[in-house]
């Protein structure tokens, strides 16, 4: 994963306790919308300064491009990217180069498929939805899913060979309920509002227990089933990584 720079702040956002009364409803997090930053040729660097240190009238989370990714807004608050009031309230906004290269795609997908770990399987909108916009340009959203889920997949294949000893079992297992209000991450939402925002069809047959060769049924000793927990164990355990573990281990509709 590229690191995440978090050292810059954009000079103007909406903090989550004042997102209802700034925007008519509480900040939740249903969707990523894609941006560009427009000129052709500007930097990553200048973008950034013109959020930390420009007007202040405007706003992303994140700004990425090949192989640098930077937070610029915690995506518990609420950026001014959308132009629309529900857009800046339940999404999470990516500036993008607007030259596109593969690169750029890679970067960006990785950033998706690591913000999906963490709220679920959110969709990506194009910025012309939230209003009049070009934005975001040429970038291609349905090129840019495929990508950031095709690693998960590839990880999820990968990790179907690791089991864990009985002993390992027992020390990692969860009962449903202590694991569904486990933080997704620091101070982070819960993994059962991470699950919330999966497709409903999903989120039913993961709470009420499933046949499959990758869940135990939960309604029989409520345990998560080995290779989910052998491949939480592979990501060194933290708290962060289950939701996707998870995710990438229900057993997806058609």
């Amino acid at each position: 994963m590229t690191a995440i720079n978090e050292s810059l702040t954009a000079k103007g956002y909406t903090p989550a306790q004042n997102v209802r009364a700034t925007f008519g409803m509480p900040r939740t997090v249903k969707s990523i919308t894609v941006h560009h930053w427009g000129a052709l040729g500007q930097t990553h660097d200048g973008v950034n300064n013109f959020f930390v240190n420009g007007p202040g009238t405007t706003s992303a989370h994140f700004v990425a491009s090949a192989g640098r990714i930077n937070c610029l807004v915690n995506p518990e608050d609420a950026a001014w990217h959308s132009g629309n009031a529900t857009g800046n309230a339940t999404s999470i906004g990516i500036e993008c180069r607007p030259e596109a290269t593969d690169g750029d795609y890679a970067t960006v997908a990785e950033l998706i498929r690591y913000l999906r770990g963490i709220y679920g399987n959110l969709p990506l909108i194009p910025h012309r939805d939230w209003q009049a916009t070009a934005c975001p340009g040429v970038w291609d959203l349905a090129r840019l899913d495929r990508m950031a889920r095709t690693e998960s997949e590839t990880i999820q294949t990968q990790s179907a060979t690791i089991t864990p000893t009985a002993s390992e079992e027992d020390e990692l297992a969860f009962t449903i309920s202590e694991l569904l209000n486990t933080p997704a991450y620091d101070n982070g939402p819960t993994i059962s509002q991470v699950l919330k925002n999966l497709d409903d069809n999903e989120v039913t047959r993961y709470i009420k227990g499933d046949a499959s060769d990758t869940l135990y049924d939960v309604t029989d000793g409520g345990k998560l089933r080995p290779i989910i927990l052998a491949e939480w164990q592979a990501t060194g355990r933290p708290y962060r990584t289950l939701p996707q573990v998870i995710i990438n281990a229900l057993p997806k509709t058609s």
